[in-house]
């Protein structure tokens, strides 16, 4: 998120769990608005976003987000990937649309869901799957490694909200041996433009913070 949740045991930890977690929202707020701030400025979202079909709820649901869990910066940082996107100016109706449904998802993602799916998108981007079979088993030890636990149990644990989202594809059964698609990362084309997204915030990002 910001320097507060980066900086380990901080003095607003020593002063209790209700300071600790007050700054942690007030610095997200403050992170927030200097993003906003930069994309209005930019001529990236209108001043009056609340004017677009996903523009109030998107803000209003970012700011409830904040105010009951800081914490999970990943969570935050997809949403707030949303939220950029679906405001954008050159947007139509019907991408802002999309992108609200996208956001509704991110609301529901846990950090470890999020993260298995920056591995997939990364492995999506190389090009076609880099195994010869289509087992499940060997694409979950590579996500494990690529994830960097080793754990193909963790990563079959948060696949499933993945799936369940319409994120990554599903497993298919072939008698009691799960396969995948051969070629395929299992990212789906929501999976894709989800990732896109978040692609296209961090861009943002690391361009404002250049400045």
């Amino acid at each position: 998120m910001g320097a507060l949740l980066q900086s380990g045991v901080s003095r607003y930890v020593l002063a209790g769990p209700k300071v600790a977690f007050t700054a942690m929202v007030i610095e997200a707020l403050t992170d927030l608005g200097r993003e906003v701030s930069a994309w209005r400025k930019a001529g990236k979202i209108p001043d009056d976003f609340s004017g677009r079909p996903p523009g109030y709820q998107t803000w209003a649901d970012l700011l409830k987000e904040i105010d009951s869990n800081p914490v999970d910066a990943e969570r935050l940082k997809a949403m707030k990937a949303m939220f950029l996107a679906a405001n954008k100016v050159e947007a139509t109706d019907a991408q802002s649309i999309l992108t609200y449904h996208l956001f509704q998802i991110a609301k529901k993602l846990m950090s470890g869901e999020l993260l298995l799916l920056k591995a997939v998108y990364q492995i999506h981007k190389v090009g076609s799957w880099p195994h010869n079979n289509a087992l499940a088993t060997d694409w979950r030890a590579t996500l494990a490694e690529k994830s960097g636990h080793g754990l193909t149990a963790l990563v079959q644990h948060h696949e499933r909200a993945l799936t369940e989202y319409g994120l990554i594809t599903p497993i298919v059964m072939s008698g009691s041996v799960e396969l995948i698609r051969k070629n395929n990362s299992r990212l789906s084309g929501l999976g894709i433009s989800f990732c896109e997204n978040i692609q296209s915030y961090e861009l943002e990002a690391a361009q404002d913070q250049a400045k």
